[in-house]
């Protein structure tokens, strides 16, 4: 971690590590702790068959969001969106809470409610979590980039195993229900994080204003994916994010499967899928120690070790559906999706205009990725209609899906190190230029 070393000497760089990974941390660790209560509830209430059903209602839900989000962010600014967001998490986790603490199972064990918990944590899951990368894209040059988001990634693997570490310690006596307290409690540190971030940074103001009504909601999501439709770049970047969640889905199913198969009381599975988050970050980390410092910058190498990875453990559980090679392959996936991954995705964007940063980006992380997974859940219910509950047909196909991702891959890491190789270096001091719509020194997209 030389460069990383190197850059955190500068008090400004430091700065902006310290508060970011502190933020990514917070974010991360709530995410992990509502995985296992979500994954719990649905498995012990409804079975992992209910899977493909409420994963496409989560699709729908978070279309919705997206609309949403899309026209307050046309209006609100940086630190409006983030704090707003985080507060909003928190009051509809503690209306959660509160529901159980008053009707206990009649209606924790209802399926619109289990729906709607599963459904909160995939809206949390892009909605927060992305705004947590949009707002670091803001921040971040792209000189910073290559040096600081592996840092500042590593505060959300630790978080990811807090945020199992303490399920696997506490679900069973506490209840699974009762995790959502400090769930609660961390999306209103992840605000005040936010809070703090923009008042030492101070970053220049967004450039926001009202839209007509034509331009807003569904209009700017649309605007977005034009964006998209216009560069071979950014298809790119769609083909990786849908085909890595095409794997995930149907990979996180062979699992549920297995987990189903093994464990069959509600508050052991919830501690077992929290076990399962801390050895998933465990792994994240030596893969942000080692990895990320030596491949961040060699992009192609960089996206194409995830896809290699998965493929291995997805050939391992479908070659011994056990629990422990179902472990093996969760800690494949979740184990480099918020190192490598993730750091080496989100680097994608640090060369493009606010544009593609805003609209793309949210494009691409809130409705294209959702289309990936809605498509996985068709594929799964006919898997269950032809196959049954068949982990070696779900393997087979997401082994396809790995295969396109590594293609892909491949052929965008090339094409980001054209990009930035074209891009005139910045000027000295960006954040004295008068805002304008597309910032002089980015590239035009291939």
């Amino acid at each position: 971690m030389s460069d990383a070393s190197s850059a955190l000497r500068d008090p400004a760089r430091r700065a902006k590590v310290v508060l970011l990974s502190s933020w990514f941390f917070v974010t991360i660790t709530n995410l992990w702790l509502l995985k296992p209560i979500r994954q719990a509830s649905l498995l012990a209430h409804l079975g992992s068959q209910e899977t493909p059903w409420v994963r496409l209602a989560s699709v729908a839900v978070v279309a919705a969001v997206v609309l949403v989000y899309s026209r307050v962010a046309d209006r609100a600014s940086r630190l409006q969106l983030a704090v707003g967001m985080n507060l909003a998490c928190a009051g509809i986790l503690a209306t959660f809470w509160g529901l159980i603490q008053i009707f206990g199972e009649a209606i924790g064990g209802a399926r619109p409610f289990v729906w709607a918990v599963y459904v909160m944590v995939d809206v949390y899951a892009v909605v927060i979590v992305g705004l947590f990368w949009t707002y670091a894209n803001d921040v971040v040059t792209r000189e910073e980039a290559d040096s600081l988001y592996g840092p500042i990634g590593l505060g959300g693997i630790i978080g990811g195993i807090a945020g199992g570490f303490f399920a696997d310690l506490f679900a069973e006596p506490l209840g699974s229900e009762n995790l959502l307290v400090p769930c609660v409690l961390l999306s209103i540190g992840s605000a005040l994080l936010a809070y703090f971030s923009e008042r030492r940074f101070n970053p220049p103001p967004r450039r926001v204003e009202a839209r007509p009504p034509e331009e807003s909601g569904l209009g700017s999501a649309l605007e977005g994916l034009r964006s998209i439709a216009g560069s071979r770049y950014l298809m790119l970047v769609v083909a990786i994010v849908v085909a890595y969640e095409f794997t995930a889905t149907l990979t996180d199913f062979a699992i549920n499967i297995v987990f189903e198969r093994t464990y069959h009381d509600k508050e052991l599975l919830a501690k077992m899928y929290g076990r399962l988050g801390w050895i998933a970050s465990g792994t994240a980390i030596a893969s942000q120690l080692i990895l990320v410092p030596l491949v961040l910058s060699k992009k192609r190498l960089a996206l194409a070790i995830p896809p290699l990875a998965m493929a291995v453990g997805a050939v391992g559980l479908l070659v011994t559906p056990m629990i422990l090679f179902a472990f093996v392959l969760g800690a494949a996936d979740r184990g480099l999706n918020y190192s490598l991954h993730q750091v080496a995705k989100e680097t994608l964007y640090v060369p493009l205009d606010d544009v593609h940063k805003y609209k793309a980006k949210a494009a691409i992380d809130m409705l294209i990725d959702r289309a990936g997974k809605a498509g996985a859940a068709l594929v799964l219910l006919w898997v269950i209609a032809k196959f049954g509950m068949s982990v070696s047909v779900t393997l087979m196909i997401a082994l396809a899906a790995v295969a396109i991702w590594l293609v892909a891959a491949v052929s965008l890491g090339a094409a980001y190190m054209k990009l930035v190789a074209n891009a005139p270096p910045p000027p000295a001091k960006p954040h004295e230029e008068p805002p304008q719509a597309v910032p002089k020194d980015t590239p035009a997209l291939p």
